[in-house]
C-alpha cells in the first residue's frame, strides 16, 4: 500500500492532473493507494469534478487545516475576486448576438477594489511569515492523520509532490517516525524557483529544509531533465538517487472529444485558445498589443479573432489583463469564459482553432514544461508558444506542434500570429473551395506525436517500478 502525502483539494491544472492520474493507475501496477490530505477550501481554480477520476479503491483520507484570519477574511472578498474574470457566455446562449462585448465584465466599484487591496496585502504578509508556503497550518494535523493511516492500514511506501512544499515536511516526518520508503516528487524547484522570496534569511532556511528533503527521501523525482541537473549540481552529494517522470496527458481524458462539435457563434472565426492561470510573470498583454497592431494595420480582420481565455484571467486583486483589453479596444475579440471544469475545458480546446502557450518571462523558465502543453499536445491543434528557449520550445519543435515566439518580443509575437492566422485563412479557403484540408487536431487523421512517456499510465508504471525498487521484500 501507498500513502501520497498531498494537498489534494481538485484544482485544475497540470500539478494536480499528475498526481491525480498516479492515484488512478497505480492500482494497475499493484499499488493500493491511500491520499493524506486536506478538507476542501476555496480556491482560484477549484475542480472538484476530478475526484470522480479516482477508482473506488483510492482511500482519501482529509484533516483539517487552520485558515486563521485570511481564511475568515475570503469570504468577504470572494464576490469581488471571483467577478473580475467570468465572462456571462451562458446568458447569451441563443440570443444570437454577434458582438461579444458583454464577456468583458465591467470594471468594479472602488469599494470592491479597496477591499482586494486589504485582501492582497493580508496575502502578502502570511506567504512572508510562514515556511515554506502557508499550508505549512496543515502540518500538525497532517502528520498526526498520516501516522494513525499508516499504522491502521500497514502502509508500505510514501509519496509526496510539490508543491506546496509544506507535502515534503509532512512526508519526512512520516518517514523519520516509521521507516517507510520515500519518493520526493518535485513538479516544480523549491529554492531554485523564479518565484522567490529574495528574502535572504527566510532563503537560506528553506534551503537547509529542502537538503533534508533530498537526504531523507530514498528517490528524488522531478519533471524535466533541467530540474534533475539542477538539483544535482546543488544538491548532488544530499541525493540518494535521481530519477526523471515527465508529465504527461491521459488518453483516456480525449476519448470523448471525438465527437465534439464547433460551436455555432464561431463559424467562420479564428479561435485562439488559452486554459490557465495568469499571473505577472505569465500574462497575454504584449500579445494583446500584437493584436492590435495586426488588426490596425489590416492583417487580421478583427470580425474573424476570437481570443478566447478559460481559467483565471486576472488573478484575484489584480486587473492587468483586463484593463489592457479595454485599453487596447479589444472587448469584441477577447472572450473570457472563467474557470471551467478539467472536461469542458478539453472541449472548448478541441472546439478551437489554435492552442495559445503563455510561458513565464523570469530567467530559468525555460527549464519548465508547462503541464498544459501535454494537453496541447493531445488535442493536436497549432500551438502559438510564447516561451523563452527550452524543454517545452524543443517539444515544440521536435514534434512540429505549432510556431514559437519570445515571449518579451512584440515583433516575433507578431509574426508568430500572423503565421498561424493566415495558415487558418487558407485551411478555409480550402475547405470552402471543397479540397480535402485536414483539420488540425483530427486524431482519427494523423498520428499521435507524443511518444509512451508522455502518457500517464505508462508514468504511473514508471512510478509503480521505483515503488517496487524502494520496498522490495517489505511487502
Amino acid at each position: 500500500m501507498l500513502i501520497i502525502a498531498y494537498l489534494f483539494p481538485p484544482i485544475g491544472g497540470g500539478g494536480v492532473q499528475r498526481a491525480v492520474k498516479m492515484a488512478r493507475y497505480l492500482g494497475e501496477f499493484g499499488w493500493q493507494v491511500h491520499v493524506l490530505t486536506v478538507d476542501p477550501v476555496y480556491h482560484a481554480t477549484l475542480d472538484q469534478s476530478l475526484l470522480d477520476e479516482l477508482p473506488n479503491d483510492v482511500t482519501i483520507h482529509r484533516s483539517r487545516e487552520d485558515q486563521g484570519i485570511l481564511g475568515r477574511l475570503r469570504p468577504a472578498v470572494l464576490p469581488a475576486a471571483s467577478s473580475s474574470g467570468v465572462a456571462n457566455r451562458s446568458q447569451e446562449e441563443g440570443s444570437g448576438r454577434s458582438s461579444r462585448q458583454e464577456d468583458v465584465p465591467a470594471a468594479p466599484p472602488l469599494g470592491q477594489r479597496v477591499k482586494r487591496g486589504v485582501f492582497q496585502l493580508l496575502k502578502k504578509a502570511k506567504r512572508a511569515m510562514l515556511m515554506p508556503d502557508d499550508q505549512i497550518l496543515w502540518y500538525p494535523a497532517a502528520t498526526k492523520l498520516g501516522l494513525k493511516v499508516i499504522q491502521e492500514y500497514g502502509i508500505d511506501a510514501l509519496f509526496s509532490t510539490s508543491g506546496p512544499y509544506t507535502n515534503h515536511l509532512v512526508a519526512r516526518y512520516l518517514k523519520r517516525k516509521t521507516g517507510l520508503p520515500w519518493i520526493a516528487d518535485f513538479r516544480d524547484p523549491w529554492t531554485q524557483n523564479m518565484h522567490r522570496s529574495g528574502i535572504r534569511l527566510r532563503e537560506w532556511l528553506e534551503e537547509r529544509m529542502e537538503r533534508a528533503v533530498h537526504r531523507d527521501a530514498n528517490i528524488t523525482l522531478t519533471v524535466t531533465h533541467s530540474f534533475a541537473r539542477n538539483f544535482n549540481e546543488k544538491f548532488g552529494a544530499s541525493i540518494s538517487r535521481l530519477e526523471v517522470i515527465h508529465n504527461g496527458y491521459d488518453p483516456a481524458d480525449y476519448e470523448d472529444l471525438r465527437d465534439v462539435k464547433r460551436d455555432p457563434r464561431d463559424a467562420g472565426k479564428c479561435v485562439i485558445m488559452y486554459a490557465g492561470i495568469f499571473y505577472q510573470e505569465r500574462n497575454p498583454r504584449l500579445l494583446l498589443e500584437a493584436v492590435k497592431q495586426l488588426i490596425d494595420e489590416g492583417v487580421i480582420d478583427r470580425r474573424k479573432l476570437v481570443l478566447r481565455f478559460a481559467g483565471v484571467f486576472d488573478y484575484p486583486g489584480y486587473s492587468d489583463n483586463i484593463d489592457a483589453v479595454r485599453r487596447l479596444d479589444l472587448t469584441d475579440v477577447v472572450e473570457i469564459v472563467g474557470n471551467l471544469p478539467h472536461k469542458q475545458a478539453l472541449a472548448a480546446m478541441k472546439r478551437s482553432d489554435i492552442l495559445l502557450l503563455v510561458g513565464d518571462t523570469a530567467p530559468g523558465s525555460g527549464d519548465y514544461i508547462p503541464g498544459k502543453l501535454y494537453e496541447y499536445l493531445a488535442i493536436g491543434h497549432p500551438i502559438l508558444a510564447l516561451s523563452l528557449p527550452g524543454e517545452s520550445t524543443h517539444i515544440i519543435e521536435k514534434f512540429g506542434l505549432g510556431v514559437v515566439a519570445d515571449p518579451l518580443s512584440l515583433g516575433e509575437i507578431k509574426r508568430a500570429v500572423r503565421q498561424l492566422y493566415e495558415d487558418w485563412l487558407r485551411q478555409q479557403s480550402g475547405e470552402a473551395a471543397g479540397g480535402q484540408t485536414e483539420q488540425a487536431g483530427d486524431q482519427d487523421a494523423k498520428p499521435q506525436k507524443a511518444t509512451l512517456i508522455y502518457q500517464r499510465r505508462e508514468q504511473a508504471r514508471m512510478l509503480a517500478d521505483l515503488l517496487n525498487e524502494i520496498t522490495g521484500s517489505r511487502r
